[in-house]
């Protein structure tokens, strides 16, 4: 069974576990992209308050938030279309 671009499925199968982001993690990457708790914030979707815990150990990301730091981990470029996709007139 295939995916598209024709990348087998075997390949993708290890990606259902989710890296886990530790507060460190979590507040290099929101360096590395250059980010305060408030932009990081509403481009994870979730409030201040719930980046502030994450960054201080309270509270740990979900699966789904933990995705989305693995994609702007590794592919910081995607905020800049999500910002394009934004910004574009609906059709």
């Amino acid at each position: 069974m295939k995916i598209k671009d024709n990348i087998p499925l075997k390949s993708v199968s290890g990606l259902s576990r989710v890296p886990e982001y530790s507060p460190t993690a979590i507040k290099k990457l929101m360096a590395r992209l250059d980010l305060n708790e408030r932009a990081f914030a509403f481009l994870m979707n979730v409030t201040p308050k719930t980046v502030r815990m994450w960054t201080a150990g309270a509270a740990r990301p979900c699966s789904p938030s933990r995705r989305l730091m693995q994609i702007y981990d590794t592919a910081p470029g995607v905020i800049g279309q999500i910002i394009k996709a934004k910004e574009a007139p609906p059709c």
